[in-house]
């Protein structure tokens, strides 16, 4: 008997069927329980980049004397090249500093200078030394040693061209002995500034000549006071003051002050910078930059300090570098240009009319240029002899047209003449002084001298002696005052006989200036 075909069992079906239709279910309510996606995050704007931090380093920038010398001379140097110059390499701020601050923000540069700004050629001494002053507020000083050519134009001419410039002179030496003679000349020891959270203590020394060779009236009041007593006060003030790195300006060459720095190492100076040495000075001794600076605007000082903002303020500085640098002759600063372009038009308009003509020119230092200026104002003046300074000449005479700027130019200084009456063996002394510039006798030996005509000059007999104001004071180690205590007073720049007679030379190209000397 066959077996009956193979059928699934009914219940088997069914099982399987409602545990699909129970997984089907379940999955189905999985979904349904699940809550939506989240809603995406509103968006956000950018965070803003981070503020670079400031460098822990600051630079100073440190120049000579200006001595008026705002354009190149002999291609090198110029204040609107040194300013374009600073600003490119050394990231300088320019323009005037207000309360000891620079006019940008996270300003690292500090510039300073020696003293000794206004008198140079006529582009500054013409006009006063307004036009320096003027030029050195937009490069950005922040302060100056007081030189001791500062009051070469008078206590009020230095009072406006320190407002101009806007930046103070320092002289911790320079103390005020009577206020009601001194007035206005008062000045800090020091100042301090802050850079990137440094802060720079600078003192000024003046030259210990400044009290005795100011001409007559401009320095009364005052006194000088020795290097290392004043600098012993003004480094303890300043360190109170809050000065966590301390820089000297001084209008002296720095190897006068070399041993006074050595001899006080608790002081911890960091820069001693000056001016008056024969020849710039760089040198680095103990850890302290010493260098003296050349007149004008060809060369400075960069002196970069790098310094650690967490460490107490006595420890805070961690090098210090220096580097003489030569004004390259870049791209000269704009706005500085057409200053000294404004000034420079002036000038042209008042001193720039020819008044005489030199074929050759005539140095400084020769023969010839003491018989043209101490020839004219002892012709002009018809005295027996001219005894100016060599000192009092700051310069060639160019060959070509003279003018009256030249000649400003050659004698920067405001100087009067006075005449005096010698007796011959005093006036022997005068003649014999290496710093004598002199018209109407010449040296005839040892200590002895002849006259125009040749004649021996006689101990006895008195002659009229025309010199200028500051020699009869007692500068350049002269002794007219005291053996001509009543000397007279011309009222005369001693710039105006030299203008006055060389116009009436009437010198051509045919018949130069310096043909028509004896």
């Amino acid at each position: 008997m066959s077996n009956p075909p193979y059928r699934p069992r009914p219940f088997r079906q069914s099982r399987l069927s409602a545990t699909l239709v129970l997984a089907l279910g379940a999955l189905a309510g999985c979904e349904k329980s699940s809550p939506p996606p989240a809603a995406q995050a509103a968006a956000q704007p950018a965070p803003a980049p981070a503020k670079p931090a400031v460098p822990s380093e600051v630079t100073l920038l440190i120049t000579g004397g200006a001595f008026g010398q705002l354009q190149p001379a002999e291609g090198k140097g110029g204040a609107a090249e040194l300013l374009g110059q600073w600003v490119k390499d050394e990231k300088h701020c320019p323009g005037p500093v207000k309360e000891g601050q620079a006019s940008c923000p996270d300003s690292g540069t500090v510039a300073l200078a020696t003293g000794d700004h206004w008198n140079g050629p006529a582009l500054s001494s013409f006009f006063l030394g307004a036009p320096t002053a003027e030029v050195m507020g937009r490069m950005g000083y922040a302060a100056s040693a007081m030189g001791n050519h500062e009051l070469a134009f008078g206590k009020d001419a230095f009072v406006k061209n320190r407002a101009a410039g806007g930046f103070p002179f320092l002289a911790a030496n320079l103390r005020v002995k009577d206020p009601a003679l001194a007035g206005d000349l008062s000045m800090p020891a020091f100042q301090v500034f802050e850079r990137r959270g440094l802060k720079v203590g600078v003192v000024g020394l003046a030259s210990e000549k400044t009290v005795r060779t100011a001409m007559a009236g401009r320095a009364e009041g005052l006194e000088v006071v020795g290097y290392e007593e004043s600098l012993t006060g003004a480094v303890d003030e300043a360190r109170k003051a809050g000065a966590e790195v301390l820089v000297v300006l001084a209008d002296t060459c720095v190897t006068e002050l070399k041993p006074v720095v050595a001899k006080h190492p608790e002081w911890k100076v960091s820069v001693v910078a000056g001016g008056r040495c024969p020849q710039s000075v760089y040198t680095k001794e103990n850890g302290v930059v010493f260098a003296s600076l050349d007149r004008g605007f060809s060369r400075y000082l960069r002196a970069h300090i790098t310094f650690d903002p967490a460490k107490p303020a006595a420890a805070k500085v961690t090098n210090v570098e220096g580097k003489l640098v030569d004004v390259a002759g870049g791209a000269p600063d704009a706005e500085t240009a057409q200053l000294i372009a404004k000034w420079k038009t002036q000038l042209d308009e008042a001193l720039g009319q020819p008044i005489g003509f030199t074929k050759a020119g005539i140095k400084q230092d020769s023969p010839q240029m003491a018989q043209w200026i101490a020839g004219a104002v002892r012709d002009s003046l018809g005295t027996d002899v001219a005894i100016l300074n060599k000192k009092g000449i700051r310069g060639d005479l160019p060959a070509g047209p003279v003018t009256r700027g030249n000649i400003y130019t050659v004698m920067p200084f405001e100087n009067s003449l006075l005449v005096v009456k010698l007796k011959g063996e005093d006036l022997a002394r005068q003649l014999a002084n290496p710093n004598a510039l002199v018209s109407g006798f010449s040296a005839a030996g040892k200590n002895k001298f002849k006259d125009a005509k040749g004649k021996p000059l006689d101990p006895a007999k008195e002659y009229s002696v025309a010199t200028v104001e500051y020699l009869y004071f007692g500068g350049d180690e002269f002794e007219f005052e005291k053996l001509a205590p009543e000397p007279t007073e011309t009222g005369m720049a001693w710039q105006t006989p030299v203008v006055d007679w060389t116009k009436a030379l009437e010198t051509s190209e045919k018949k130069p200036l310096e043909k028509q000397l004896k």
